[in-house]
């Protein structure tokens, strides 16, 4: 898996704008995004998914380290040699 600076998609950046996504970045998001809700260990509800020139931005939120894992994982696996950005949060919630 290899990683690329956040810099390098930034959604100021002008080719960032949704109608620069390319069918294949679509087809690779809809990939991922399946697979993460076909996984029985990775809550994809709260995930996002950005797809651009085949590198990949994960963001959102999940329960646990091994979630943020898992999701990076598949993404990664999806990919190829493209990069992955794993910018997902994990938020651990008490249960009282």
């Amino acid at each position: 898996m290899s990683f690329a600076k956040l810099g390098d998609m930034h959604t100021s950046d002008p080719g960032f704008g949704v109608n620069q996504v390319s069918p294949s970045d679509t087809q690779l998001r809809s990939r991922i995004e399946n697979e993460m809700h076909r996984h029985g260990e990775v809550d994809a509800s709260k995930i996002g998914i950005v797809v651009r020139g085949g590198q990949v931005l994960l963001w959102g939120s999940v329960a646990s380290e091994h979630e943020r894992t898992l999701a990076g994982q598949i993404a990664a696996r999806l990919t190829a040699r493209t990069a992955v950005i794993n910018h997902i949060q994990v938020f651990r919630t008490t249960q009282s």
